[in-house]
């Protein structure tokens, strides 16, 4: 027996020390409900749980954006569906004005209300937003970049990717151009007599010519006449058109203000082969007087217009620019359209003149030829900027990008729309049922995203759910197998607290034996 060192109280205590860290440990556990409380309970598991509330953290917010994205949708959706309204409006109206029972005042009152759709459609469209955002004024579309000046992209799928799409125009659209063959010969001065007095007509819409106007006042209710049908009037001294150095507004023409002596051009604002213009004129001395006699003829003056030329460029190779063998080309007025398989569209609008065609006039038959314009190759970068992206995801470039196109008079083509003749209100039946057309898509593609929404936010509910779960059995303590933890450690604490007790007074028996 020795009483320089107790080994027995050494054993015992410690056994007591790791009984006493394992109950703390456990005391821990059970106090805080989890079985990860530092990296030591478990490096590993603790790099991985923290790894894991990150992502459930980032998918509650995900979820969050989700909600906001079916907002903003919802938005615009909700200004689509009054603008909609508005169309079905100018589709009633136009087919009331086609009806020739309709005099020139009630048609000019269909007009002013026309107009005022036409203007609230654009308040819409600019004013609709979302956290101060513009949502339907193409503030949300792709951006489309072009090498040519005036040209602007209506349209492009969302399966078109971002690069340099060339389309080759040969030859502008135009208008419905009269010109007159020959020069105005009513005086300045003198006006109107009774045998001189008629009517002429700007496709069905009548001008009234009276004894006693003077120049000044017929050539003001010509252009006023024509104004009012969706036209220009006015008077050249020169037939040598030049469009490079006048402009493309009157056709390359330069306007007069001095009547007498001058040619009188009488043409429509809007390009395309179905701009139609005929005049006719009661009066064959009042016909030749203004230059314009064949409109007193049987038949009168008839005028139409024509759509862009185009084709899909290539480049040094004969390849394509951008465009899949298989896309074709389709026009309407200053509009070009490609189409491919896959429902893809890219529509973009060149203005008359844009690439350069200019008119040639020379023969003066009343009617302008275009001339041999020189080709031009357009060449539209398609971009991936411009549109909204909805982050629907925990990590790095999870989104939804939102394109949502224009809706403005201009892209539905509502802009000019004109119901003043029998012809041209016909014509605004048909591209107001374009602008349906075109409203709808739009409509269902914004659809299509508010459902794919739904899809992802019930997907991120399913991932954060599983994700919770799998981070509970890492780190959150089971309760039950604890408490057998915890009760086995106190009964051993307890016992090694005796044992320590005893191994402390075993030293004493020594004592017997120095007795």
């Amino acid at each position: 027996m020795r009483i320089g060192t107790n080994v027995a109280a050494i054993v015992a205590n410690n056994a007591l020390q790791k009984s006493q860290n394992n109950l703390s440990t456990s005391i821990q556990r059970l106090s805080s409900g989890y079985k990860i409380n530092g990296s030591k309970d478990d490096a590993a598991g603790c790099a991985i749980s923290e790894k894991m509330r990150a992502q459930i953290k980032g998918l509650d917010q995900a979820g969050n954006n989700a909600k906001d994205g079916v907002s903003v949708i919802s938005t615009a959706e909700g200004a689509i569906n009054e603008i909609q309204s508005m169309l079905t409006r100018l589709k009633e109206l136009s087919v009331q004005a086609a009806n020739d029972v309709n005099s020139d005042d009630e048609r000019e009152a269909i007009q002013k209300e026309i107009n005022q759709i036409n203007k609230e459609i654009d308040r819409i469209s600019e004013q609709t937003e979302f956290n101060t955002q513009s949502l339907i004024n193409g503030n949300l579309s792709r951006r489309v970049y072009s090498d040519l000046q005036g040209v602007n992209q209506l349209s492009v799928s969302d399966n078109y990717t971002a690069g340099i799409y060339g389309i080759t125009v040969t030859e502008d659209a135009r208008q419905a151009i009269a010109v007159g063959t020959g020069t105005i010969s009513m005086s300045a001065t003198t006006p109107i007599a009774a045998d001189e007095a008629g009517v002429i007509k700007i496709n069905g819409y009548s001008i009234n010519i009276t004894e006693g106007d003077t120049l000044d006042v017929v050539m003001g209710k010509i252009i006023d006449g024509v104004n009012i049908t969706g036209g220009s009037a006015f008077a050249t001294a020169s037939l040598n058109n030049d469009t490079a150095a006048n402009g493309t507004e009157y056709a390359g023409y330069e306007p007069t203000a001095s009547y007498a002596g001058s040619t009188l051009v009488i043409m429509t604002n809007q390009y395309g082969s179905d701009q139609r213009m005929n005049i006719t004129c009661d009066n064959a001395s009042l016909a030749n007087m203004l230059g314009i006699p064949q409109a007193a003829a049987k038949d009168g003056i008839l005028v139409e217009g024509s759509d862009v030329k185009a084709e899909i460029a290539t480049d040094n190779n004969g390849d394509r620019v951008g465009f899949a063998n298989s896309a074709i080309v389709s026009t309407k007025g200053t509009v070009i359209t490609v189409t491919d398989v896959n429902n893809k569209n890219f529509s973009l609008d060149v203005p008359g003149n844009t690439v350069g065609t200019i008119f040639d006039d020379s023969n003066n038959n009343g009617s302008s030829v275009a001339g041999a314009g020189t080709a031009k190759t357009i060449n539209q970068e398609v971009t991936d900027v411009g549109t909204m992206s909805i982050h629907v995801g925990a990590n790095q470039d999870q989104v939804i990008v939102i394109d949502i196109p224009a809706i403005t008079t201009y892209t539905l083509g509502t802009d000019n729309l004109n119901v003043m003749t029998h012809y041209t209100a016909s014509q605004a039946i048909s591209t107001v049922d374009q602008a349906i057309t075109r409203t709808n898509e739009i409509r269902s593609k914004l659809g299509a995203y508010e459902n794919r929404f739904d899809h992802t936010t019930n997907n991120l509910d399913v991932s954060n759910e599983n994700l919770t779960k799998s981070l509970s059995t890492m780190i959150d303590t089971d309760m039950a197998e604890e408490m057998t933890t915890y009760t086995s450690e106190t009964v051993l604490t307890q016992a090694a607290t005796s044992i320590l007790a005893q191994a402390n007074e075993r030293p004493s028996q020594v004592l017997q034996l120095l007795q």
